[in-house]
């Protein structure tokens, strides 16, 4: 079964956050997607323990 998506509204001010961070391309992002996926999963860690 292919994966389903949401969207997700964000403040743009964050987006440009992280836009900064993606253009440094030191993390290994690939896109905005992929790094707003990993710090929603990096909370819900957090928030399970």
């Amino acid at each position: 079964m292919p994966k389903r998506y949401v969207n997700v509204k964000i403040p743009v001010e964050l987006a440009d956050e992280v836009d900064k961070i993606l253009e440094k391309k030191v993390l290994g992002y690939r896109s905005r997607a992929e790094f707003v996926a990993e710090a929603i999963r990096d909370k819900l860690i957090q928030v399970k323990h």
